[in-house]
Formats: structure tokens, C-alpha cells, sequence
């Protein structure tokens, strides 16, 4: 490429002004760099879109069937249960995000926080998918009792992701005790409650 070819696309990189025909003209130029916003916007609106269709695919309801939507829902009964914006349930998904934030800097440590957090929201994607299968339903439910679990309606299924992300982002520079101890204390509350939880849930599910 002669000299002033070169220049002139030196030139455009910089001011910002590399257009299609100048990529063309310059393919030893690297293209820009997609803003790390844009990044996370894309990856949170890929992520639950495909949850939603999901859910819609299964045939599940954006809102409750059975009652109004509420912001948030202390019931754990079949009617309510995963139903609403905010539930117990949501204090475990903050959990699990923070637990993601560490997990990801230990295997990444070189990796940009946007790139971990889309990490974070691709693995609480992958788990509402999973979640919400007929199979993994069934093993959370007592199949002889009257109020169970029958999977989250896509608002529920939405909000758990964005409390996935809360919890990632309060965990960021937060030294690590504390948000073990705040897991800890929050996993032993769930358990005290509603008598659910990271353990016990695992525990019922694998136990017979």
C-alpha cells in the first residue's frame, strides 16, 4: 500500500472516522473496539430473550396465571412460588451472582469486569434454562404434595437473572470475607424460613 494510503487511514483511525471504505482500503488496520456498554447491553438482551423464548416454548406465562403480580411474595404456596418480581428465591440468586464475580476472577483474573459480568449473566441464563425443565422440576417437587414447585413465569425467571447481577456487582471489591459470611448467613436464613436453600435444595434433589 503506498505511503499515503497508509497515512490517510493512520489518519481516519485516529479522528474516529474509519469507514466501511476505509477498512476496505486498510486491512492491516484492527477494527474499533465495541464500547464495553454496548457489549453488556447486547449479551444481557441476547441472554434474556433466549431465557424468555424458553419459557415461552414450555409454556409459561410473562405474569402469574392464578394471582396479580407483586413486587415482591414471602408465600412459597404453588400459586405464588417463583411466580412474582422478588421472592426468597432472590436472595439466592444475589448469592450466586457474588459467587460467580469471585469464581470468575479466580479463573480469569486478567479478564475486564464487563467480560466477566457477561460471564455471570450467561451462566444465570443457562441456569434458569435448566431450572425450568420438566426433569429438574421434578426433582424438587414431593410428587404426593399439594403445593410445588411448577417452574418460573418469565417475569420471575428475569428479575432472578437481574438479582444474579446485583450480586456480582455488589461482590466487586468487596473483600471476600464478608461476602462469605453474608452467603453463609443468607443460605442459613433461607434454610430457617422456607426451609429451602442451596444445601437442602441439592440435598432433595439428589437424596431420595
Amino acid at each position: 500500500m503506498p505511503a499515503t494510503a497508509q497515512a490517510s487511514c493512520r489518519s481516519a483511525r485516529r479522528r474516529g472516522h474509519l469507514r466501511y471504505d476505509h477498512i476496505a482500503r486498510c486491512p492491516h488496520l484492527p477494527l474499533p473496539a465495541t464500547p464495553a456498554a454496548l457489549e453488556v447491553a447486547i449479551g444481557i438482551l441476547f441472554v434474556n430473550g433466549a431465557v424468555a423464548c424458553w419459557l415461552l416454548l414450555l409454556g409459561r406465562g410473562v405474569l402469574p396465571d392464578a394471582v396479580p403480580l407483586q413486587w415482591w411474595s414471602a408465600s412459597t404456596l404453588r400459586v405464588d412460588n417463583s411466580q412474582h418480581f422478588a421472592d426468597f428465591y432472590s436472595a439466592l440468586h444475589a448469592v450466586w451472582g457474588a459467587a460467580l464475580c469471585f469464581v470468575s476472577r479466580a479463573i480469569r483474573p486478567e479478564a475486564t469486569l464487563h467480560r466477566r459480568f457477561l460471564v455471570a449473566i450467561g451462566c444465570s441464563g443457562v441456569w434458569e434454562v435448566v431450572e425450568n425443565t420438566p426433569f429438574v422440576i421434578s426433582l424438587f417437587n414431593d410428587p404426593a404434595g399439594l403445593d410445588v414447585y411448577r417452574g418460573d413465569s418469565i417475569i420471575n425467571a428475569l428479575s432472578d437473572s437481574a438479582f444474579v447481577a446485583l450480586g456480582f456487582l455488589a461482590a466487586h471489591k468487596r473483600a471476600r470475607w464478608i461476602v462469605i459470611v453474608a452467603g453463609v448467613s443468607t443460605e442459613a436464613a433461607m434454610a430457617l424460613m422456607i426451609h429451602d436453600g442451596f444445601v437442602l435444595g441439592t440435598a432433595r434433589a439428589l437424596l431420595p
